[in-house]
C-alpha cells in the first residue's frame, strides 16, 4: 500500500511539473504561432514541436568545436565576460591530450593525463622543465589529485588519450587491463 501511494504521489508530481512546465512554454509560443498559423488550436502541439527543434538545434550548434572555440575566443575579448568565464581555463582539447603513467614510488604509478609543461627553479636555482598532469580519480574524477607537477623522469607517457584514461577511471579500472595489457616499460624508453 505505501509503495503503490508513493508512485501514485510521484506520479502526481510530474505530471504536474510536466503541466506547469508545457503551460509555460505555451504562453511563450503562442503569440508566434497564431501569428504564423492563425490556429489556436495548434499551440500544444507546435509548441512541444519547436522546443524540441530548438533543443536539438542548441545541441548541435554547441557540440561543434569549431563554433565552441570561435566563441571562447570571442568571449575572451570581452572583458566582462572573460572575468565571469575566468581567464585562465582548460583547454577545451584535454580529452585528445595523450595519457601517462606517474611514479608514485618504486614500481608503483598513478594514472594521469598530460596537459602542459611548467618551469620551476630547483635547489640549485637552475630552470626545471616539469610535466603538469591531470590525475583524476573515482568515483568523481575532479576529486582525489586533480593537478600535479612531476620530473619527466618520473613520467612513463601512454599511447592513451585523456578520453581513455578517463574511461579507466570511471571504470573504476575493469576496463584498464585491456587498455593497458599491451603496455611496457620498454615502449615508455622509446
Amino acid at each position: 500500500m505505501a509503495t503503490g501511494t508513493l508512485i501514485v504521489f510521484s506520479l502526481g508530481i510530474i505530471a504536474f511539473l510536466i503541466y506547469t512546465l508545457l503551460d509555460c512554454l505555451v504562453s511563450l509560443w503562442k503569440p508566434l504561432i497564431i501569428s504564423l498559423t492563425g490556429q489556436a488550436y495548434l499551440a500544444i502541439p507546435l509548441t512541444i514541436l519547436f522546443t524540441v527543434l530548438l533543443i536539438a538545434f542548441a545541441g548541435f550548434v554547441f557540440s561543434r568545436r569549431k563554433f565552441f572555440d570561435r566563441f571562447s575566443g570571442l568571449a575572451a575579448r570581452i572583458p566582462v565576460i572573460n572575468w565571469f568565464l575566468g581567464e585562465k581555463r582548460i583547454p577545451q582539447s584535454i580529452h585528445d591530450m595523450p595519457g601517462a603513467l606517474v611514479r608514485f614510488s618504486t614500481g608503483s604509478y598513478y594514472i594521469a593525463a598530460l596537459v602542459g609543461n611548467q618551469k620551476f627553479k630547483n635547489k640549485s636555482g637552475e630552470l626545471q622543465n616539469m610535466y603538469k598532469l591531470y590525475c583524476p580519480s573515482a568515483p568523481v574524477p575532479w576529486s582525489g589529485l586533480p593537478i600535479i607537477f612531476a620530473k619527466r623522469e618520473h613520467v612513463i607517457l601512454l599511447k592513451l588519450s585523456f578520453g581513455e584514461v578517463y574511461g579507466i577511471t570511471t571504470s573504476f579500472g575493469r576496463s584498464a587491463p585491456e587498455i593497458l595489457e599491451e603496455l611496457s616499460l620498454d615502449d615508455a624508453d622509446d
